[in-house]
């Protein structure tokens, strides 16, 4: 994963902690004028301190009531932080892995980053455009079951030609994955291969790695549009190779939409490339027959 994203989203995180903190500081302090709440209040440390230091377990459900009933007629929320995520209290981290919540932010932060903002729901998807409605429903319904699985199947290869609805099925799947708490990254293939670029030309190591580490790492990878950059063989070539076999090692699903076909990949890039994509054991190949969407309507 990018280390500048994640550092990003882990003090959005972090903000949303101190916030509740300082609230719930604030609101103690207030609270604390009130002289019989800050009575009682010492009343209920004093007896869990004692009962903590004899190992005895009580029920405080009288001391928690009351003050609750308190701290409502002095019109103050609470003097607990109220943390925006309960399962990590706003730490980004529950059971030991990242939080759903710091997930959703990250995926947020990738999606701004890619240009993809405006992601579509399967929901809503409409088939009566597709020249092929039935079929179409199958790959939609197949998709959405893929972006709830184990991903055995490691890359999904959708070719079809311009206009007929490979982006927005995978602006479906990219808003499945993440609504399932995967980190998703979508790039085009334009956009990665700029990046290719920079890394060739990269001479300090730990910024050449930092530049190739989305498309390495991220959980789940989107490329749009593989076949339409502007190649420079032996770069993109070995680029992509690079690439698709560190994710294949790795067994982290890549998207890939195209306008070639799987036969096209032999003449478009080398033979490398092509056995990581064409390969029955752990690619799901979709072709997407129709005409141009946007010239029929």
């Amino acid at each position: 994963m990018n280390s500048k994203i994640l550092e990003k989203a882990k003090e959005i995180i972090n903000k949303n902690k101190i916030s509740a903190e300082n609230l719930a500081l604030q609101n103690k302090i207030k609270a604390f004028e009130n002289k019989p709440f800050k009575e009682f209040y010492q009343k209920y440390i004093t007896q869990m301190l004692e009962d903590t230091k004899q190992g005895k377990t009580s029920d405080y459900s009288f001391y928690t009531e009351n003050i609750n009933k308190m701290l409502k007629n002095l019109n103050i929320s609470s003097i607990e932080p109220e943390y925006s995520c309960k399962k990590c209290n706003d730490t980004g981290i529950s059971n030991g892995k990242y939080c759903s919540c710091l997930i959703e932010i990250i995926n947020q932060l990738l999606k701004e980053e890619s240009g993809f903002n405006n992601l579509e729901e399967f929901s809503k998807a409409r088939f009566d455009i597709f020249d092929e409605p039935e079929n179409m429903k199958k790959i939609y319904e197949k998709m959405r079951k893929w972006c709830c699985s184990d991903f055995n199947k490691l890359i999904v290869f959708i070719s079809g030609d311009t206009g007929t609805g490979k982006t927005h099925l995978i602006k479906c799947m990219a808003n499945e994955l993440i609504k399932n708490h995967h980190l998703v990254y979508i790039t085009s293939a334009f956009s990665m291969n700029q990046d290719f670029l920079k890394s060739q030309s990269c001479k300090d190591i730990e910024q050449k790695q930092n530049i190739l580490s989305k498309y390495l790492n991220s959980e789940i990878l989107i490329i749009d549009d593989l076949g339409t950059e502007i190649r420079q063989p032996n770069i993109t070539n070995s680029y992509l190779y690079q690439i698709l076999n560190e994710r294949k090692i790795k067994k982290l699903p890549t998207l890939i939409t195209t306008n070639l076909d799987l036969k096209d990949l032999l003449d478009y890039y080398d033979e490398r490339v092509a056995s990581r994509i064409i390969d029955k054991k752990t690619t799901i190949p979709l072709q997407i027959r129709g005409v141009d969407l946007r010239l029929k309507k």
